[in-house]
């Protein structure tokens, strides 16, 4: 995200994007049942919330696709690899690496580097030793990584799997893609894939990634692996029912591309909804006009569960439409300040940033925030934000837990980018989010029955929350 120069997760968890989906519009009010309402409104987002999963865990699909990049003499590596050090070694925001000794992955790694055969393998190391202090942020993109991330396309196998009672389900799938034409279903159960249980493959998967800032994430890097292939590797696989039935399928991935969009949409239980999957400058102006449309309604649902993070600068800019007046929303421990924190073996005070102002006001009815574990970063900040402020109330499940902050992306010479995490992140009340995440007030996570019955149960949630919050309202006299 990069909230005054500051990057949180915009990019793969740091989790692109073919066709632009046709979104509902900000101010559209859509007088129709509510099953109708989602439909259209997950149709028109189901490509950007699979896409930006990619750009975060490649769940959908993988950034890294064909290309070839200068290649890089045996000298370029060894600066490239000191450099890529170096910077780690002075920048990362903890002075004791999480615990890991950095020096010691120094030694560990530069007899690799030097023997990687070509640039991909070369690239493949500098990532897996970013990996090894466990954080989501700081990683390393290849020269095409990078460029695929920039143009948010990548390889796609059409839906997105995730974990719900314990098995490996379809939880979308996008309109139109080949896993539509195929006849996958969301609710499905991934039972094989090319033949082999997935078990099996989760399994084998599990000792090829590290651990990263939490169970939650790494967990789902594990499902990114498994599902992970070139362009030219077609799917296989074997699915199961709600009544156990067995389905058999096989198509081509797709590149796949959509850039980030708003959503806005009047339920017909009145209440306002309004969705987006990154936090980014150009949506500031669409996320307003939303708001300023619904700003008569009882009740808005904010929908960031599959929202990876972004621009710190715009997540303040959008809260700051929910508040009259200045009010704290997060905190902030650079390496200094946490370093400070070490050596004298106290708190240090956080650098504190407020949102909102008088008159600035858009949206003062209540809120309530859907939030999942796919929601990351920039968006845990502000969950946490209107959270411990007391302006909205959030249901879902616990988020990622992948809140660092990079103040600025380094390229390297070929073109290979490294991020690194130089900020960390507290909540207003000073809950520390990385490796936490923030959790909801009421806890409801979709079951494979309301998978496949195409409901979506956490939303349903959050309706009858805001029906209590709105009657509670009424019920307070005015003073």
């Amino acid at each position: 995200m990069q909230a005054s120069g500051l990057v949180l997760f915009s990019g793969a968890c740091g989790m692109s994007r073919a066709g632009r989906a046709t979104f509902t519009q900000c101010g559209c009010f859509l007088k129709k049942s509510i099953a109708e309402v989602m439909k259209n409104v997950s149709a028109s987002l189901a490509r950007r919330r699979l896409i930006f999963g990619v750009l975060a865990l490649g769940l959908a699909f993988s950034t890294a696709m064909g290309g070839t990049s200068r290649r890089l003499s045996p000298k370029d590596r060894q600066q490239v690899f000191e450099k890529v050090w170096k910077d780690v070694d002075e920048h990362y925001y903890d002075p004791e690496f999480g615990g890991v000794n950095w020096q010691e992955i120094h030694q560990r790694y530069l007899p690799l580097l030097q023997a990687a055969k070509d640039n991909k393998e070369f690239y493949s190391f500098l990532d897996r030793m970013t990996a090894e202090l466990h954080d989501a942020h700081t990683r390393f993109s290849s020269p095409e990584q990078w460029k695929n991330r920039e143009k948010h396309i990548g390889v796609s196998i059409g839906f997105r799997p995730g974990y719900v009672e314990g098995q490996v389900v379809v939880l979308d799938v996008l309109p139109d893609s080949n896993a539509a034409r195929a006849g996958i279903e969301a609710g499905m159960i991934v039972t094989a894939l090319d033949g082999q249980p997935i078990a099996g493959r989760l399994a084998a998967a599990a000792k090829t990634v590290l651990p990263s800032s939490t169970e939650r994430v790494t967990k789902l890097r594990i499902l990114s692996n498994v599902f992970a292939a070139p362009l030219e590797t077609p799917l296989a696989a074997t699915l199961q029912r709600l009544d156990g039935s067995v389905f058999e399928v096989g198509f081509a991935r797709q590149i796949l591309s959509n850039a980030p969009h708003v959503a806005a949409a009047k339920l017909p239980s009145g209440f306002g909804y309004l969705r987006f999957d990154e936090f980014q400058p150009a949506l500031v102006k669409d996320f307003k006009a939303g708001l300023e449309n619904l700003r008569t309604t009882p009740g808005l649902i904010l929908d960031l569960r599959w929202n990876r993070g972004g621009v710190g600068a715009t997540l303040e800019a959008m809260a700051g439409f929910f508040f009259d007046s200045k009010t704290l929303f997060e905190r902030r421990m650079s390496r200094k300040e946490v370093t400070a924190s070490e050596r004298d073996g106290r708190h240090t005070e956080e650098m504190q940033y407020s949102v909102g102002k008088k008159g600035a006001q858009i949206y003062s009815a209540p809120v309530v925030i859907l939030v999942s574990d796919y929601s990351a970063s920039a968006t845990e900040v502000f969950a946490a934000g209107m959270q411990d402020s007391e302006r909205a109330e959030l249901v879902g499940s616990q988020s990622c837990g992948c809140v660092l902050g990079i103040t600025h992306e380094r390229v390297m010479k070929g073109g290979g980018v490294l991020e690194i995490s130089e900020i960390l992140w507290f909540s207003p009340k000073g809950r520390k989010l990385e490796g936490e995440g923030v959790i909801p007030d009421k806890i409801v996570v979709p079951t494979i029955a309301s998978l496949q019955e195409k409901r979506d149960v956490v939303l349903e949630e959050g309706e009858k929350i805001l029906q209590e919050m709105a009657a509670t309202k009424r019920a307070v006299p005015s003073s």
